[in-house]
């Protein structure tokens, strides 16, 4: 599940390196690939919320399976796309299937842990999605530099041979018991929703399009709030609130889904900064991004021990001041600044947000009871995917405004962008302050 995870995420930022390729070779303008990149998310974040009904209606191991076969022949597809539109529409497909891989995944493992080795579990679970936005940059570009952009696609393969190798032979043949009546009036408002707030919040900013963007969200806003109030009052509804009762679960998807939002800008400006501002290369760039991979793996054996040791509400706490203090400190950093400085701030920034991630994500589920365990991991998987998408779009659109209002040039637009970003994240520990001292001792305990 952990590589069905990677894999869902790498596929969503390894393109962005691949754009100039891709472009000249199909033919497009290089503003126009972005729908490749814009299609996957659209179609990853809209279909996430029918992840719980198929799981119910098919069985979790039947969908997964099916799942990772439809994202291996989607990236064949990709690789062999002739046009620009032929790879939207194999991006799309390849959406569908990481919207059921994940959460399905995700769903499977947290039915066969218990309370106790939650802590242990989730760590496995989350360091791809900390891993595959850090290294997607430097991989997509030395692959398109040495091979083609057709290979971040055939790349693929091998890894979902495996997956599905690992799942005929492990994953359980739980029984199916069939689930309600399919919500496919909740699921259109929901679905459309989403797609109306990811193509809002990038077409928002954009000169020729910022009015239809404006409409978009305000149809976002609408339709979030159609969303909301049937999954709380309409029974079956296809996002499921009610885990909103529980403090750690609503922690998880308010100031979680914040702190999830900012940290995954962060790979997507660090190359800017250092590309648009100091002049290096993508690939250079994207070496010195590995530190940031090493700060999240080298504290992976820790993170169980510093959670009991200190809590949830002190471990979330601190990695975020941490972190945030890390992206005034990529403000701040001159061109000047020597390498080995630079990859000391990347590696604590990637300490800190592996702690943050942990902490949040172990928590998410602590006090969800088995019976809506299926609804609660579906609308956390929807709140994820969103996150990915709205981190990327609002740092983008930071960048554009800063750098139209101050008419500073681009480098100074991203600085600013980090700033900002640290603010927000020092704002959403207000959530984290009011969780109790006690919240989750019962998963902190050893199995």
């Amino acid at each position: 599940m952990a590589g069905a995870f990677f894999l869902e995420v790498f596929d969503a930022t390894v393109v962005v390196t691949a754009a100039p390729a891709m472009a000249a070779d199909l033919g497009a303008a290089l503003s126009d690939v972005g729908i490749a990149i814009t299609a996957y998310l659209c179609a990853v974040a809209a279909l996430i919320p029918m992840s719980g009904w198929l799981a119910a209606r098919f069985g979790g191991r039947r969908v997964f399976l099916l799942a990772t076969v439809l994202f291996a022949v989607a990236s064949v597809a990709c690789a062999l796309s002739p046009t620009l539109w032929a790879l939207a529409g194999a991006r799309v497909l390849q959406g569908v299937g990481g919207a059921l891989m994940v959460p399905i995944g995700q769903l499977i493992v947290l039915a066969g842990t218990a309370k106790t080795d939650l802590v242990r579990a989730i760590a496995y679970l989350t360091w791809p999605a900390l891993v595959a936005p850090v290294i997607a940059p430097f991989v997509g570009g030395l692959i398109t530099d040495l091979w083609g952009w057709h290979w971040i696609f055939l790349i693929n393969i091998p890894i979902c041979a495996l997956l599905l190798l690992l799942g005929v032979l492990f994953l359980p043949r739980e029984p199916v018991v069939g689930p309600s009546r399919l919500d496919g009036l909740g699921f259109a408002v929901a679905a459309s929703g989403i797609v109306a707030l990811v193509l809002g919040l990038e077409w928002v900013v954009t000169p020729n399009r910022w009015w239809l963007g404006a409409v978009l969200l305000g149809v976002a806003a609408a339709t979030t709030t159609v969303t909301v109030v049937r999954g709380r009052r309409v029974p079956g509804a296809i996002l499921d609130f009610r885990g909103y009762r529980f403090p750690t679960y609503r922690l998880t998807n308010s100031s979680g889904m914040v702190y999830r939002a900012c940290v995954l800008a962060a790979p997507f400006l660090i190359p800017l900064l250092y590309q648009a501002g100091f002049g290096w290369s993508a690939v250079d760039a994207g070496a010195v991004m590995l530190w940031l991979f090493v700060g999240n793996i080298a504290i992976k054996p820790f993170t169980t021990p510093i959670l009991r040791a200190i809590g949830f509400r002190w471990m979330i706490g601190i990695a975020t001041l941490v972190v945030a203090a890390t992206f005034v400190a990529f403000a701040a950093l001159p061109a000047a600044t020597p390498v080995v400085l630079t990859c000391a701030v990347m590696l604590v920034s990637g300490v800190a947000r592996s702690i943050g991630f942990t902490g949040y994500v172990t928590i998410q589920f602590a006090d969800v009871p088995k019976e809506l365990m299926t609804g609660a991991n579906t609308l956390a998987s929807t709140f994820v995917q969103l996150s990915h998408g709205l981190g990327v779009a609002f740092a983008a659109a930071s960048i554009a405004v800063i750098e139209l209002a101050t008419a500073g040039g681009p480098e100074l637009a991203v600085r600013a962008s980090f700033v900002l970003l640290a603010a927000i994240l020092v704002v959403s520990l207000v959530g984290v302050l009011r969780l109790p001292r006690d919240a989750g001792a019962h998963v902190r305990a050893r199995g």
